[in-house]
């Protein structure tokens, strides 16, 4: 009898064990965790690049917040305001909390699929990636403390998990989507400008760079869709026409014999946007054909491709 009370015993204290054990891992995954009593940019932002803040990072991303992560998403909603401050002080601060951030959801792509959503703080963290597209392709023209995730020229995984990782909001992801697309387009308007002007360098120096920045952009929003399933397989088909186009357009006339007049309306080419599908090869082989005469401009397009490809087939 005694012997079986003894053996009773250690069934109950081992069954107790585990499911506190499973208690702790559940309040771990979801308790909410305790938030920086004072929440100005400054003690944010040391919490942030502390040594641990990866894992009060994932704390906070992981919490069942009852806002829905309200509460936590204003820890950083300063950060978009001193992105471009002129005080350099409270312009780095955000820049290195940004690249925290970033540097946290690129590393942690593989997050517990029960991770609750929190919308407001992925919407805040996209709000405060979004000054800093530019910089994530190297260019940091107006920010700092921000450095790009991957290196020049790389396949830029750590960029892609991070893009891909943003699809777990559909505002959030489309915050992020639109400002690298208005960078990108802002990057290829400024290289259709200069090699329209000198078309002998538009595969070198000022205009290959804005291109190549383009093209990693362009490329990362794609492949960011397709790695998290919610995009078809990433080509550079249609950004080169894109591309393409936005060189044509500037001096492109109706009465010109290498493109069909279909493809004008009110004395100007048709952007891409307004080409049925049916018509879309054709389109592209004429705006091809027409700047045959600037060998370099169709040179920089195909390097165009070659960049994005890197990143779409690198993953």
């Amino acid at each position: 009898m005694t012997a079986l009370l003894r053996a009773w015993r250690r069934h109950i204290c081992g069954f107790t064990s585990v499911m506190a054990l499973v208690a702790l891992v559940g309040c771990d995954s979801h308790a909410e965790p305790t938030l920086p009593p004072n929440t100005d940019p400054t003690t944010i932002s040391e919490r942030v690049n502390r040594a641990d803040g990866p894992e009060f990072l994932r704390d906070v991303t992981s919490a069942a917040w009852p806002d829905d992560g309200q509460r936590a998403a204003e820890l950083v909603v300063w950060i978009p305001r001193d992105a471009q401050s002129t005080d350099r002080t409270a312009a780095t601060r955000a820049g290195q909390t940004a690249h925290a951030i970033a540097s946290f959801i690129a590393d942690n792509k593989g997050e517990p699929p029960n991770t609750p959503p929190n919308p407001p703080l992925w919407q805040a963290f996209a709000r405060s990636l979004a000054p800093y597209v530019g910089a994530m392709v190297g260019d940091a023209t107006g920010v700092e403390g921000f450095d790009s995730l991957d290196g020049p020229g790389s396949q830029m995984r750590r960029t892609a998990a991070l893009f891909a990782a943003m699809t777990k909001d559909n505002d959030a992801n489309q915050v992020l989507i639109d400002a690298a697309s208005e960078r990108a387009h802002t990057y290829e308007m400024a290289f259709a400008k200069a090699a329209v002007a000198e078309p002998i360098l538009a595969d070198r120096g000022a205009p290959q760079a804005d291109l190549l920045r383009a093209a990693a952009l362009r490329s990362l929003v794609a492949t960011g869709a397709q790695l998290a399933e919610k995009g078809p397989t990433a080509t550079p088909a249609h950004a080169q026409t894109e591309l393409a186009y936005q060189v044509a357009v500037l001096t492109a006339r109706p009465d010109d014999p290498h493109i069909n007049d279909e493809f004008f309306s009110g004395g100007r080419l048709l952007p891409p946007s307004d080409i049925a599908e049916s018509d879309w090869s054709i389109y592209d082989t004429q705006l091809t054909v027409y700047l045959t005469p600037w060998p370099r401009i169709n040179d920089a397009i195909r390097q165009f491709g070659d960049a994005y490809d890197v990143i779409a087939r690198g993953q």
